[in-house]
């Protein structure tokens, strides 16, 4: 039964031209054999800084100008198109009975790996002392091997730190309450596409420190939403100057530029182009 109905999904993806198909896996195996049938009605989004396609140059759009950069020194064309990322700014909003209330500490909320930087968000939580730091996001328990043994490496940095409560493996509910009352999100991952975390925290009416890498840059409004660092220096003045930053600010900026509505909106321009036949 399965076999058959598995069959009959891609017989007709290769008979009807009607609809465009979006290929969201790792390794594109849609587009691939799509193309190798000679179907043009696809589109990929790839998911990190090395983007397959062996057989196919064609109909990527990726998260970000950033990403877009690293898509043509890749040998994709110059007609690479890019669409940014969203959220539910539904989902992700202010606390409804407490809306832009905060309890005072920084948040760092993201899986445990070398290249989120939590070594650096506890280092500045050691130099500043009398803050509260919260050290949150994927430690294992539900994810792979390698965050379990970087989780156990972070968490025993943030046991010598009195300032610093860890959060291991927030449940969904967990992650909102958090990103709601932060002070504000410190992110100093590099090498980034996008930044899911960074417009959910917007959304909350969180500002956000993140590093001056990758596709930061295009989500923050430096010094109206955020500050951007690229050395600790310039973390350590995020730090104290972050009461200058505006929730309110922070949570409109995400309603106009980080809305599902407006991803559906750019990304139905983008079908409409490849249901005429456009390839790009």
């Amino acid at each position: 039964m399965y076999e058959q109905a598995v069959i009959k999904f891609y017989k007709k993806m290769l008979s009807d031209d009607e609809f465009v198909w979006h290929d969201f896996t790792h390794s594109h195996i849609i587009h691939d054999w799509l193309f190798w049938h000679g179907k043009s009605n696809v589109v990929s989004t790839p998911w990190g800084v090395f983007i397959q396609g062996p057989r196919w140059r064609n109909n990527l759009v990726t998260w970000s100008r950033f990403q877009r950069e690293l898509a043509l020194q890749q040998g994709f064309p110059n007609s690479t198109r890019w669409v940014h990322g969203g959220t539910n700014t539904e989902h992700f909003c202010p606390d409804p009975e407490k809306p832009f209330e905060k309890d005072g500490y920084f948040l760092f909320l993201a899986r445990m790996h070398p290249d989120k930087q939590p070594d650096l968000f506890l280092h500045l939580a050691e130099m500043f002392p009398s803050e509260k730091f919260v050290l949150s996001g994927s430690f294992g328990k539900h994810a792979t091997p390698d965050h379990a043994h970087y989780g156990r490496i972070y968490a025993e940095m943030a046991e010598k730190l009195p300032n610093v409560k860890v959060v291991p493996d927030p449940t969904k509910q967990e992650q909102l309450h958090l990103l709601r009352h932060a002070r504000a999100l410190v992110h100093p991952s590099v090498r980034e596409c996008f930044g899911l975390s960074i417009v959910e925290a917007l959304a909350t009416g969180t500002p956000c420190i993140v590093s001056r890498d990758g596709a930061f840059e295009e989500i923050i409004i430096e010094g109206k939403t955020g500050f951007l660092a690229s050395n600790i220096v310039q973390y350590v003045e995020a730090i104290q100057n972050v009461d200058s930053l505006s929730p309110e600010k922070a949570r409109e900026d995400a309603v106009t530029r980080w809305s599902r509505e407006r991803v559906v909106k750019d990304y139905l321009k983008v079908y409409e182009d490849v249901k005429k036949g456009d390839v790009f």
